[in-house]
């Protein structure tokens, strides 16, 4: 490693300098077997499955680039107007696709709560209305079956009425005798 002299750079540039000069120096014993031959990178590539050649083009791709936006600060041109900047943008999204890929999606098992709900209640409600239809059809039968045992009369036929159709019935009823025996009640306190 060659060193640089002491009177040019102030302190913390040469510790910056120094470390950053060691470090292209691992790059470079780390690179060099895939760049040994023209033909090595396509060797090696050719080795590893799927994934790991993936992972190792986008790993140098990235070297590269950082290497490029390196040269451009130390030249002292603003490398984010560089279009070294979209290639590390693109080398970022294509390691998050690869992330992606690998890890996979981890499902959500949370519930949604306002779905279940509409669920339910659909449920629910188709299952009433199913048996309301039954109880219709049941009804039509007896009615048929009574009807051909004897002639209907003009008071029973004015009676029928389809069952569970009025969500109010009994309303009136239940109400009513809630209401008498709240009456009930009061006159056996005052008779007291």
């Amino acid at each position: 490693m060659s060193s640089l002299p002491s009177d040019t750079l102030p302190a913390n540039h040469r510790n910056a300098t120094n470390v950053l000069l060691n470090t292209l120096a691992e790059l470079e014993t780390i690179f060099a077997p895939l760049f040994a031959t023209p033909s090595s990178l396509s060797e090696t590539l050719a080795k590893l499955d799927i994934e790991k050649r993936c992972q190792l083009e986008l790993m140098i791709g990235y070297a590269i680039n950082t290497l490029a936006f390196i040269n451009l600060k130390t030249n002292g041109t603003a490398p984010n107007t560089h279009p070294v900047m979209h290639e590390l943008k693109r080398i970022k999204q294509y390691t998050e696709k690869l992330r992606h890929v690998t890890q996979g999606n981890k499902p959500n098992m949370e519930v949604d709560k306002q779905a279940a709900e509409r669920f339910i209640k659909g449920a629910l409600a188709a299952n009433l209305t199913a048996e309301r239809n039954a109880e219709e059809e049941t009804a039509q039968e007896e009615e048929k079956e009574e009807g051909s045992s004897s002639a209907p009369t003009p008071s029973s036929t004015s009676h029928t009425r389809k069952r569970g159709m009025d969500p109010f019935q009994g309303a009136e009823t239940s109400k009513s005798s809630s209401k008498s025996s709240e009456s009930r009640k009061k006159k056996s306190k005052s008779d007291k």
